[in-house]
């Protein structure tokens, strides 16, 4: 009777210690993840523009060409929206698609508008954004950056303009989305809380688009974070997780951010040292795909200082 109670005690401890064992593996490999410092990080950059770049003369041309020149700047996104309700972009654009191909850049014409401003449910809507994103192209843009949000889960207008936006044109498509969150921490927090929950994209909602799309870029910031450190390890699991989403087709972004002021920004927290920290975390982790993350995407341009570009500046 005391052999089989110690061999009951055995089983049981070594059960426990089993699954203290798993559980903590989960939770490392999960939560905190396993780094590798011997994984190239990707070193492309991309600005967003402010929209009087539309119409900037030469010299504003020939500073913008020092910074790219300096930094691995390859991608810009020009504002040239927002657009109306009905659609339509400003008439009052000029563009110089001359100066544009001098950058050596790739250039996107960014276009958005708040997502409960604009009823993309309606075909002429997205037919007049089609219509817009034409005439932007043939100014010389290389693709279209769409900024609509939020963009819901179930949000059927939205897939529908990318499908007609790709078959209409093959030029590059790229998407600014919110950040990534798994589907049933949303539900769980909308049931707790009872709010419903549409500023995060879900797995299945990033790859229910990501056929029709060339870039997804995720805005990490304006999270509230007061902690340094709670923001560096968000945007590693951004990176992280939308490198393991997306196909091999899509290419991903981290955006992050160089203002500092907004109601939901502690620049303490969340500033280009910490972004940039999270990202090489994300990628030294070794559950991300490093064939699908070009780099990282700084909001905005028109906010960074001498001191923001000196930050940037990639060692000799």
């Amino acid at each position: 009777m005391f052999k089989a109670a110690q061999k009951i005690a055995r089983s049981l401890i070594i059960l426990t210690v089993g699954t203290f064992l798993a559980v903590s593996f989960v939770l490392v490999w999960f939560v905190y993840g396993i780094h590798s410092t011997s994984r190239p990080v990707p070193t492309g950059l991309a600005f967003w523009m402010e929209h009087p770049w539309s119409t900037m003369m030469a010299p504003d041309f020939q500073k913008l060409q020092e910074q790219i020149a300096t930094h691995h700047i390859d991608t810009l996104y020009f504002h040239v929206g927002p657009l109306s309700p009905s659609g339509q972009l400003a008439t009052d654009l000029s563009i110089s698609t001359e100066q544009l191909r001098s950058l050596g850049t790739t250039n996107y014409a960014w276009i958005g508008q708040v997502r409960s401003k604009i009823d993309l449910d309606d075909p002429t809507v997205r037919a007049q954004i089609i219509q817009s994103a034409a005439w932007v192209l043939s100014q010389g843009f290389d693709g279209i950056h769409l900024d609509i949000e939020p963009v819901r889960a179930d949000d059927t207008g939205f897939l529908s303009l990318l499908k007609e936006l790709r078959a209409a044109s093959p030029a590059k498509i790229s998407v600014a989305m919110d950040e990534w969150q798994p589907e049933f921490l949303s539900k769980w927090l909308s049931k707790l809380f009872n709010v419903s929950i549409q500023s995060y994209w879900s797995s299945s909602q990033v790859t229910a688009l990501a056929p029709y799309l060339d870039e997804l870029v995720v805005m990490t910031y304006d999270t509230g974070f007061h902690d340094p450190a709670l923001y560096e390890w968000w945007v590693e699991q951004q990176t992280v997780a939308l490198s393991n989403v997306v196909p091999d087709t899509v290419q991903v972004r981290i955006g992050i951010p160089s203002y500092t002021e907004g109601a939901s920004i502690d620049p303490a927290a969340e500033n280009l040292s910490t972004g940039l920290a999270g990202f090489k975390r994300g990628v030294q982790n070794v559950r991300s795909n490093l064939s699908r993350l070009s780099g990282l995407a700084v909001y905005p341009y028109w906010e960074m200082d001498s001191a923001d570009w000196d930050f940037l500046t990639p060692n000799p």
